[in-house]
């Protein structure tokens, strides 16, 4: 079943990358629809997502740090920064 992604008010709309430097992780938390499908096809899929009815909020995605050619992907082709 294809999934069914609940777009954020504008105002609203975030991604925060954090470097968990400890557990050696790159965490990348999105509710930016267009961008969690970009790191769905990328990435596959993520750790966490948040779901409300049947839609899905926000998705979570953590890579490990030594993961160099997923960490490429994503800077290449994700668009993180929405360009």
């Amino acid at each position: 079943m294809a999934k069914i992604y609940k777009e954020a008010n504008k105002s609203e709309t975030e991604t925060t990358i954090n470097v968990l430097y400890s557990e050696k992780i790159l965490s990348i938390y999105t509710n930016k629809v267009d961008l969690e499908r970009r790191l769905y096809k990328i990435l596959g899929e993520p750790k966490k997502e948040y779901i409300k009815g049947r839609s899905v909020l926000a998705s979570c995605w953590e890579i490990a740090l030594d993961d160099i050619s997923k960490i490429n992907k994503i800077i290449l082709k994700a668009d993180i920064y929405g360009m």
